[in-house]
């Protein structure tokens, strides 16, 4: 497994068990991730404090919500992670299953930015340009 997956299975693991400080540890300070393209919430987080952010604001809609990966294929500095995303809305009691993705950018040993996609075919052709 190269470098950049193994990177974003460490950030997948740690993002799904509630590891913020260990997500964290694998993005760039100047990281930022781009969930414009959600239904809910759509928002965009800028660095570590972002990533804070983010995590609290899931926690605080969702009982249990997980982004696993199906598929994590590397192109370049980019790592297409195609994922099934699943989660039980808190309060609410909604079931969500459904299949997204993400594009992470990897240019050495951390993340520096990752975008959301609801559409896994939208998102295999941005990791193509």
């Amino acid at each position: 497994m190269s470098r950049r997956v193994e990177t974003i299975r460490r950030a997948h693991e740690a993002l799904n068990s509630g590891d913020v400080a260990g997500l964290v540890a694998v993005c760039d300070p100047s990281f930022r991730l781009d969930m414009s393209d959600r239904v809910l919430n759509p928002a965009v987080y800028e660095g570590h404090e972002g990533i804070r952010q983010f995590v609290a604001e899931v926690h605080e809609a969702w009982e249990t919500f997980t982004w696993e990966p199906e598929e994590l294929v590397e192109s370049g500095d980019l790592v297409l992670a195609l994922i099934r995303s699943t989660g039980r809305g808190r309060g609410s009691g909604l079931e969500l299953d459904r299949q997204a993705a993400m594009i992470w950018t990897v240019p050495a040993d951390r993340a520096v930015d990752v975008r959301f996609f609801r559409n896994r075919d939208a998102a295999q052709r941005a990791a193509r340009r």
